[in-house]
């Protein structure tokens, strides 16, 4: 009975001797694991950073050409001077200037579009929904009111509206010579409004005025603005400017438009392009 005793006894011990060697076996493996993963996890991280360095120095790079001299230099490189503004390359048959369509301020081309104005005279302008064609659209409002006396010379004072074909941003004129209309949808309120279409270049951009066409009936099917849509076309060749470097395209209420220097009333445009 004793002997059974001790072989039961030396049983239970070899047990727990194994069970315990398995337990720091397995101790033994999660943490050779985790200082494995906790390496690599370090590594990587070097990896990183090394491999974002770069990208880090080249945004502290000068951004500057009289800072970038010395390190181009060093380089056996030198700063190249700024490309001047050159026109902008237009390709289609038509460039859409504006159709009214987005911002107020900014035509189809991404640039101003606006009034210019002295007093005495008047000049104001508007978006509308209206038809054309049996489409719906929207449209600009110019309601002028031309003076014939006051103002600069006592003339009245001017009024219109211009919209810029060049990059007001960076300053780069529209190459046109490849065109030969500005077109455009136009009425009146009432019919019987008039004004002339005005075309600007470089030169005449840097004194702030445009050439003039003649009054704007000669370029309409009808011979006149009426209280319908109309499409006039105006040709380029009768502005005698540089077609390469076109700056801004205007709307005129000039005196020689009115009976006595002076008329007031609403026109009406949609769709200003240039066309092939």
């Amino acid at each position: 009975m004793v002997a059974k005793n001790k072989v039961r006894t030396l049983k239970i011990i070899g047990i727990a001797g194994f069970n315990l060697i398995c337990l720091f076996s397995i101790i033994y493996c999660v943490v050779t694991a985790v200082g494995k993963n906790q390496a690599v996890s370090e590594e990587t991280e070097t990896r990183v950073i090394k491999e974002f360095e770069p990208a880090v120095k080249k945004a502290a790079l000068p951004t500057t050409q009289a800072q970038a001299a010395p390190l181009l230099q060093a380089q056996g490189l030198t700063a190249q001077p700024p490309q001047q503004a050159a026109a902008v390359q237009p390709s289609g048959k038509v460039i859409l200037v504006d159709d009214f369509e987005g911002e107020e301020i900014k035509n189809r081309i991404g640039s101003r579009a606006n009034v210019y104005v002295r007093a005495p005279s008047r000049v104001m302008v508007s978006r509308r929904d209206d038809m054309i064609n049996g489409r719906k659209t929207k449209v600009l409002m110019v309601k002028y009111d031309k003076k014939n006396t006051g103002g600069p010379g006592g003339t009245g004072g001017w009024c219109g509206y211009y919209t810029l074909v060049k990059n007001d941003k960076t300053n780069q004129y529209l190459d046109g010579s490849d065109y030969n209309y500005i077109t455009f949808w136009v009425k009146g309120d009432k019919g019987d409004e008039n004004f002339m279409a005005g075309l600007a270049d470089e030169h005449w951009d840097k004194i702030g005025d445009s050439l003039k066409s003649e009054e704007i009936g000669v370029y309409l099917p009808a011979g006149k603005i009426t209280a319908q849509w109309q499409k006039a076309k105006v040709p380029l060749e009768i502005f005698f400017l540089d077609h390469a470097y076109l700056s801004a395209i205007t709307v005129n209420f000039e005196a020689e438009c009115f009976p006595e220097g002076a008329g007031a009333g609403s026109v009406y445009f949609d769709d200003i392009a240039l066309e092939k």
